[in-house]
């Protein structure tokens, strides 16, 4: 097994290079026309992420923070911090109603044999929570960021 250098507080630190699918975890699904309150009540189950599918095929993922966003009372809206990431203004009135509202649209992805360095990687990259795992066209799980931490913690 090979193993990788992690950095940590001025140490390094060895790790055994692990797969995504010895880390992955049962994938949620969700339909992207479902409603906001449908994402909250399967989130409420799930473990952070809820693949999102539209006609079989992964378009993205729901995390708790953008449901969470949904709730932000109209008066306590930054408006310019939501200016300064899209450029323009914005309607104040404006509530998502379905996933197709508030879904982060991507097409990253990794295999199962994936090595956990590269997972980190494209997450880093990417700026995402987690990547979908999959295989032969299928979501087979999901690796969350917590699943590096537990990888790291735990020394591989």
């Amino acid at each position: 097994m090979r193993s990788i250098s992690l950095f940590i507080s001025g140490s390094v630190r060895w790790i055994g290079v692990t797969k995504a699918e010895e880390v992955m975890s049962e994938p949620d699904f969700i339909r992207v026309d479902a409603s906001v309150e449908e994402a909250a009540e399967e989130l409420a189950s799930a473990e952070n992420t809820l693949i999102v599918m539209e006609d079989g095929e992964f378009v993205g993922e729901v995390h708790e923070h953008t449901v969470t966003r949904a709730l932000i009372p109209e008066e306590r809206l930054d408006e310019e911090k939501v200016v300064g990431i899209i450029g323009f203004s914005f309607d104040t009135s404006y509530e998502p109603q379905t996933v197709e509202d508030v879904v982060d649209r991507h097409e990253v992805s990794v295999s199962p044999e994936e090595d956990l360095g590269e997972v980190a990687f494209l997450l880093d990259k990417e700026d995402l929570r987690s990547l979908p795992v999959v295989d032969g066209g299928d979501v087979v799980g999901v690796v969350h960021e917590n699943d590096l931490m537990g990888e790291i913690a735990g020394g591989g």
